[in-house]
Order: C-alpha cells, then structure tokens, then sequence
C-alpha cells in the first residue's frame, strides 16, 4: 500500500489507483513523523525566514517551495525574527523534527551556534547571510583599506562545517548602481542605511570602490534601519547639510530604505529625479508603485530558493554540492534616476 501511495515505478497503475481510490474511501492519511522516525527519513525540509510578511522572503519561501513539490517534498517553515537565539532554537525544532535537510535565510546567528559546534547530519543551506558585525565596522568600512574590510567580512562567514551558501553578490551590486549614476553625470552621490552587518558593509565597500574608480570623491554614509522610517529620518538629517554639499543622488541600502528616502526628499520639496535621484536594491513589489517607480538591483529571489533546495536535495541523493554560489543583481531601471540638475 505504501509503495502505491508513494507512486513507486514497481506498481502497476491498474493497482495504484484502486490502492488511491480505496485510501479515499476510508479518510486514510500516511503518517509521516511515524515513518520518519523508523526509517530515520523525511520528505521534509525546514526552511528558517527572517519574516513570513517580509515580501522578499517570501519570494524566496516560493522558490523553496515550488521546487520542493516537484521533488514531492513539503516544507515546514519558523520565522526568526532576525534573532540569533530563536534561530538556534527553531532550528532545534527541526532536527527534533527529523527534517530531511534545513534551509536558513537571512542568518543573523553565527554557525557555532546552531548545532552546538557539532556537524549536522542533515544537509543544511544558508541563503543571504545578514551575519551581525560590531557596530566599530560601520566607521572602518567607510575608511579603512577596503580589501583588508572585505577580507574581514568574508572570514567572519566562512564556516568549517560543510554548509552550502546561496548570496547575492552585495558588493557587485553596489558597484552597479554606482556606476548608473556615474554614467548620468552624477558626482556627488550618498549612501543611506549602512549598518554592521554583512550586506551592508558589502554594499558600502562596493559604492567606494566604484566612486574611486570614477575617481570621485567619497559622499556621505549615513546609518540608518532597514525600514521607510529609518531611510526618511536618515535623510531628514542628510538634507540639513548647506546646499552646495547636497547629493545629487542616494543609494540606499533596500527598497524599503528608499521609499522612506523619497519621502524625505519630497518633503523638502526635491524633485526626485528632476533634483535628486534616488535608487534601491531588492526590487521588492513596492517598488514599482513608489512614486516615482523606485530605479534598483534586482535580486533572483525565487531562484535563489530554488537553488537552495536543488542543494539540499542533491546532498540527500549523495552528489556533491556546489559549495558557494553568488547571484549577480539586474539592474531595472524607472523613473526614480535621472541625470543632476543642469546636465
């Protein structure tokens, strides 16, 4: 009965549809934990998101779980709220579980952590680690050398155990949109929503290596959180500086950053992109229905999840899985970025 369930290739259709039609009949469920737990397998995958609301998680989350139906697998998804303790604890959970293979995004934790020091018996993915940095980095990224900067975020997040890692290529990305601006004539150009932690310092030290590569000086960095309110009060305190040292342009650190960053210049009656333009990164939903439609970095989201569970199931068939994989962004253009006043 289990093998016709299941769809084995040794059943004949003629006996698997009258096994289905007679499992129908008397409300029969297969009991997964029970099987899970004598033959020490799962069709189960436990994936640890940031925030079930964030919309770009959950582009992520879509990706998991589309490519994990095609391989009759389910998922079984725990927010972590970006917090380093509850991570360790949900992923607890999934082990206790005995899931198959543990998929975490947007890690804030550190790897030592999670499963005691110990390696994990189950495959595990880490997608986009947002891995927490001392506050001390934000000055050092905006100053120091950049490739003894970009050497000492890289080590923070390596791990000796054998993880795969599915990121963006955060520093890539800044230098991208960097290099837009440049291109429209842009020179003074300022970063809004820098903060210790690893996509942040990444995106911070792409955006100086690409002003120093047009050979421009370096503008502003200013802090901020990664939400509307933190990129409008940035800002807020970005335009107070005298007019002949204003930006011409602001990259902010996501999507939701810029918004907030809009609305800022708006309220000091800036045209953006006639004054100022402004750009993102994500390509979150929002994006395209700011006003203006906000100018950004795509990231392959969906295919990022997809790829992480194409990891996860190639370490449970026993083949080697790439152990590093960096997504390049897309640039999409709209009509938040224009060339500076006068140009």
């Amino acid at each position: 009965m289990t093998r016709a369930l299941q769809g084995h290739p040794a059943v004949r259709d003629e006996t698997r549809r009258k096994v289905e039609a007679a499992a129908r009949r008397l409300d029969y469920r297969p009991d997964h934990i029970a099987r899970a737990l004598v033959t020490r397998t799962s069709s189960t995958v436990g994936m640890l998101i940031p925030s079930s609301v964030d919309s770009f998680w959950g582009e992520v989350a879509a990706g998991i779980e589309e490519a994990a139906s095609e391989a009759n697998y389910s998922v079984l998804f725990a927010n972590s709220h970006s917090q380093p303790e509850r991570e360790r604890r949900m992923i607890e959970v999934f082990l206790a579980q005995r899931v198959a293979g543990i998929i975490i995004a947007g890690a804030a934790g550190e790897s030592a952590s999670w499963f005691c020091g110990e390696e994990p018996d189950v495959p595990v993915v880490i997608v986009n680690w947002d891995a927490a940095f001392p506050a001390r980095f934000v000055p050092i990224v905006r100053t120091g050398s950049p490739q003894r900067v970009l050497k000492a975020v890289r080590a923070a997040t390596e791990t000796d155990a054998s993880f795969s890692q599915i990121v963006f290529d955060d520093l890539g990305g800044a230098q991208q949109v960097v290099r837009h601006l440049v291109s429209l004539g842009h020179e003074r150009i300022a970063f809004v929503g820098a903060e210790p932690i690893r996509p942040s310092l990444l995106r911070v030290l792409g955006f100086r290596s690409a002003l120093l590569e047009a050979g421009l000086p370096l503008g502003a960095i200013v802090s901020s959180p990664r939400s509307p309110e933190g990129g409008f009060q940035a800002t807020q305190d970005l335009l107070t500086s005298p007019p002949d040292d204003l930006p011409t342009a602001i990259v902010a650190y996501d999507d939701a950053t810029a918004i907030g960053v809009i609305r800022a210049v708006h309220a000091h009656g800036i045209d953006v992109p006639g004054a100022m333009s402004v750009i993102g990164f994500d390509d979150i939903e929002m994006a395209a229905f700011s006003e203006p439609p906000l100018t950004t970095i795509r990231q392959p989201r969906r295919e990022m999840g997809r790829m992480a569970m194409a990891s996860i199931l190639s370490s449970i068939r026993g083949e080697s899985a790439q152990r590093s994989s960096v997504l390049p962004g897309e640039l999409v253009l709209r009509r938040s970025t224009g060339p500076p006043p006068g140009r």
